[in-house]
């Protein structure tokens, strides 16, 4: 298979930067699979599993909200909040995330708490659901 140029980028740190054959992600439209030659493209990501294809092994990682974007030059972009392979994932932190994001959601609080409690419960569960698969 060609190979096109991927970034996943977060705030903090350049978390890939290589060439691949292959990337999938999760839009708000559902899953997308990118190959060398995609047309330029770009779409909001969710909280979800994310592959990509690394010699002969697709790797998994868990990714928080944000975007994908195909240039035209066929350079594939994604940025995010967050994300981490799934073998690097602290499976014990997550469920005292999931936890806390639980109790904040049972808890009388203003929208704007509630809305972060729902996402922080949403980015625990994928993460916990990522790292079990592997």
């Amino acid at each position: 298979m060609a190979v096109f140029k991927l970034r996943v980028l977060t705030p903090e740190k350049i978390f890939f930067e290589d060439e691949t054959e292959q990337l999938i992600a999760k839009t708000t439209s559902g899953y997308v699979g990118i190959l060398k030659g995609h047309a330029p493209y770009v779409a909001s990501i969710v909280p979800s599993e994310m592959k990509i294809k690394i010699g002969s092994e697709l790797r998994s990682a868990a990714i928080s909200d944000g975007i994908v974007k195909v240039s035209e030059d066929g350079a594939v972009t994604v940025l995010t909040s967050a994300v981490e392979w799934s073998d690097e994932i602290d499976v014990a932190r997550a469920e005292r995330s999931k936890a806390r994001a639980e109790k904040q959601l049972k808890a009388e609080t203003s929208r704007t708490e509630f809305d972060l409690a729902e996402r922080q419960l949403k980015r625990a569960v994928n993460r916990i659901s990522v790292a079990k698969k592997n």
